[in-house]
């Protein structure tokens, strides 16, 4: 089946190498599209997934297929998220078209995108870090109540079930955290110029329009492919909002040549490819 070609993709939050990332259903999408450029908006691999040696074959096939995407002529950017433990403290690179960073402008028609994970938006930023050691698999800490009832059944620390209890009682629910967080994204993107912002981070897809007397500014959120499946397309001098659940064509789509091959294979093939980016294609 032919392959859709949007001009730009941006996907965050697949957590690689844990047991929500959505490997099987990610890899359907990736080869269901065509696009000049693919935005790997951070998280890309979880806070227990930075051994590639020891992923899941599905896992694998994923890199797999986003090192192919690269040969065929994809321009990728990894911009590197607070779980990317791989990425965060090596420094910008560029490897041919494969470059890692911390944030990208786009211009798309005349228009300026600014794209991020998001992190740094993050209201609690340093409470969030220190806790993290004790979350659960699923975000928990988007629902603190939740959150602290679990930790003390568990046994944890007073001090972390205290602090969530705090927290609880200034963000009484999770959507005014993520509300916080994309107001600081938007006034952000306002002071430097662009007109639209892209973030994922918080797991939560979003295409919203902020106004002031100076004009309109756009905030998307890329969503996850734990829980929503979802990614940003841009087409036709537009964004959408992409998701996997509502796609009635994705059971027409998959890598046969991935299919075909069995894990010691895959594995064998990747490694082979990850030392091939030392010497990469010249871009065009």
């Amino acid at each position: 089946m032919k392959k859709r070609k949007p001009e730009v993709v941006v996907i965050s939050d697949i957590n690689l190498g844990t047991l929500e990332c959505r490997a099987d259903e990610l890899l359907i999408y990736l080869s269901s599209i065509k696009p000049k450029i693919l935005v790997l908006n951070g998280d890309i691999y979880g806070n227990s997934g930075n051994n590639p040696t020891k992923f899941p074959c599905s896992h694998i096939k994923v890199i797999k297929k986003l090192l192919s995407m690269y040969s065929g002529g994809t321009k990728i950017f990894y911009l590197k998220g607070d779980k990317d433990k791989l990425f965060r403290r090596s420094n910008s690179r560029t490897f041919g078209d494969f470059t890692i960073d911390k944030e990208l402008v786009l211009d798309l028609d005349g228009k300026k995108t600014w794209i991020l994970h998001g992190d740094v938006f993050n209201t609690n930023l340093n409470l969030a870090k220190w806790i993290n050691p004790f979350r659960d698999k699923k975000s928990d800490l988007l629902n603190p109540k939740v959150f602290a009832e679990k930790q003390r059944a568990k046994g944890n620390s007073r001090m972390v079930v205290s602090q969530i209890h705090k927290l609880s009682s200034d963000y009484e629910d999770a959507s005014e955290l993520m509300d916080q967080m994309e107001l600081k994204a938007v006034n952000k993107a306002i002071k430097k110029g662009v007109d639209t912002v892209i973030c994922g981070h918080n797991h939560q897809p979003v295409k919203s329009i902020h106004e002031n007397r100076k004009g309109q500014y756009k905030y998307l959120n890329s969503g996850d492919w734990v829980k929503h499946l979802t990614a940003l397309e841009y087409s036709f001098k537009r964004w959408k909002l992409y998701s996997f659940k509502l796609d009635k064509l994705t059971a027409f789509y998959g890598d046969e040549d991935l299919k075909a091959l069995n894990k010691s294979q895959i594995t064998q093939n990747y490694w082979d490819q990850i030392g091939n980016t030392e010497n990469p294609r010249t871009a065009s």
